[in-house]
């Protein structure tokens, strides 16, 4: 990457590297919404319900992959930017290695956590069937899942994100077919949707290790001494992204819990279909912080830092506009959005009145997430860790709890929007310390 031509070209640069990124991450959250579409038609409301009794499992692997993930890119970005291209990809094999390890430990322990895990939910009968069919089969995707991203991120880093855009593009429509083949037509149930999701996740690492595996590339796998210094940098840079992951698990389970415990199963059928759409919101902030997050990197490798600044700027405001539209769309189509699942009519209604309150939170949450996502890319992991605990810990679970045993099923969809808007101060608050300190230098 030249940094004069990021000085150069702010916007068209945060564009060149976001969108691919963008697109990639929506076409996961297509994945998700198709898997959640066949499911909620051809096996039922019961088995969206199980799906998402087991997400916090996915958080804790997607918490892995971006821990190591956006640690190592870190790293191997600022080497980069100062022409050390050996040692980034001595940087990228440690990361793959050190992931692989982790998954493959984590994939043996869920395994084994399974019946415990429903019989705190309270789940049986029905939902502990589909929670044991499909969670089987993701023990082995999982970590699949998560070399694809970690490989996508390196992919950025060395400036080719058009890569992941064409790996997400195959596995979309990949997964469609299958689910329409295991689910629709074969009537495999969840187990289906499961299989689908390891056949691309295959599919999509395999893509991905071949490119680096290349002898003309710039970075690639090579042999390694594992770096003790390099090992607790990627920890650290990534913690406040593990953080965030883990604390999107605990509060999915305290969501869970609260909604078995007030409502029931139809509660929490309602909250997977709101989801889909947080997750797709979600999936478009992260896009935005993965294209960032290189270029940040690279920026302060060249000591141009006040070119990082601007970056950021010019991505919250991008995301600011975005969030506005979604929560202008879904306060006004929610209704109709939940009857694509094929769930009843008092789901629908749920998913409508969440949507009517929880629809604030777009406004706030890109903000959030890049802010600390930018905070991991100058290596103030500290500011970042402090976002993502508020905004996933510390308040969203203050509030599930308190606002839940006040309100019910309201007083859920309150948490996020009132977690939101008190994080947003805070981060404000971090970003102008920042900017002083940037300024005295």
């Amino acid at each position: 990457m030249d940094i004069r031509e990021i000085k150069e070209n702010r916007l068209k640069t945060i564009l060149q590297f976001s969108v691919p990124s963008i697109i990639a991450m929506l076409l996961q959250t297509v994945i998700t919404i198709t898997d959640g579409y066949f499911t909620g038609n051809y096996v039922g409301e019961n088995a969206l319900a199980a799906i998402n009794l087991g997400l916090p499992v996915l958080y804790f692997y997607l918490g892995v992959g971006l821990c190591v993930g956006v640690g190592g890119t870190v790293i191997c970005g600022r080497l980069l930017g100062a022409q050390d291209k050996h040692k980034a990809s001595e940087v990228l094999s440690q990361t793959v290695v050190t992931a692989g390890a982790i998954c493959t430990l984590t994939s043996i322990a869920a395994f084994l956590l399974i019946s415990p895990i429903l019989k705190v939910l309270r789940a049986d009968g029905e939902l502990s069937g589909f929670f044991t069919q499909y969670y089987r089969i993701m023990l082995l995707t999982y970590p699949l899942m998560v070399m694809g991203t970690i490989l996508g991120m390196f992919l950025r880093v060395d400036g080719k994100p058009q890569v992941c855009m064409l790996v997400g593009i195959l596995s979309c429509v990949l997964n469609a077919m299958l689910d329409f083949l295991f689910v629709g037509r074969l009537s495999m149930g969840v187990q289906g949707s499961a299989v689908a999701s390891l056949i691309i996740q295959i599919i999509g690492a395999c893509i991905q290790l071949a490119w680096f595996l290349r002898p003309s590339g710039s970075i690639g796998f090579r042999r390694f001494r594992f770096d003790k210094a390099v090992h607790r940098e990627t920890i650290l840079n990534g913690s406040s992204e593990f953080i965030g992951e883990m604390a999107s698990a605990i509060s999915m389970f305290a969501f869970n819990y609260v909604l078995m415990k007030y409502v029931g199963a139809e509660g929490v059928a309602a909250f997977t279909i709101l989801g889909f759409a947080v997750y797709g919101y979600s999936m478009i902030a992260i896009g935005f912080g993965q294209g960032l997050t290189p270029l940040v990197s690279v920026c302060w490798g060249a000591r141009e830092q006040k070119t990082a600044m601007e970056l950021r700027g010019i991505t919250n405001r991008i995301l600011l506009t975005i969030g506005f539209l979604f929560a202008v769309f879904f306060f006004i189509f929610g209704k109709r959005y939940a009857g694509m699942f094929g769930c009843s009519e008092i789901v629908a209604e749920m998913v409508s009145a969440g949507f009517r309150i929880y629809a604030v939170s777009f406004l706030f949450m890109g903000y959030d997430v890049i802010n600390s996502m930018y905070f991991t890319s100058c290596g103030d992991a500290r500011s970042s860790a402090l976002i993502s605990s508020l905004r996933g810990i510390v308040l969203l679970l203050g509030f599930t709890f308190l606002f839940s045993a006040i309100w019910g099923m309201t007083g859920v969809w309150l948490a996020a929007p009132a977690t939101e808007v008190l994080t947003t101060m805070v981060s404000a608050w971090l970003i102008g310390r920042h900017k002083r300190m940037l300024e005295s230098r």
